[in-house]
């Protein structure tokens, strides 16, 4: 895995990002491991909070990824015992 994730993978083919459906659905696919997948869903959130130029409609379905993407990954730390992520981050 790169330092930089894929985030195209993350936008549907009419331009606007994908559900939280989706996401899930692009996680099966890549079948990462609990620690792997962990990395990847945090690159994924740093990615995705540098973007500033989305137009309204798209920064809220931007938005909602973000938190599916902060459930999952809370989610997964409760699994693992860890404290769950900040909202910082």
């Amino acid at each position: 895995m790169s330092d930089t994730p894929d985030i195209t993978r993350l936008k549907a083919s009419h331009g606007d990002w994908i559900g939280p459906e989706e996401l899930h659905d692009i996680l099966a696919e890549e079948g990462y491991s609990a620690g792997t997948r962990e990395q990847y869903l945090k690159s994924i959130l740093t990615e995705l909070s540098k973007i500033e130029s989305d137009p309204a409609d798209n920064r809220e379905k931007r938005e909602a990824l973000m938190r599916e993407v902060r459930n999952i990954l809370s989610q997964e730390q409760g699994k693992q015992g860890q404290t769950p992520l900040s909202d910082d981050v």
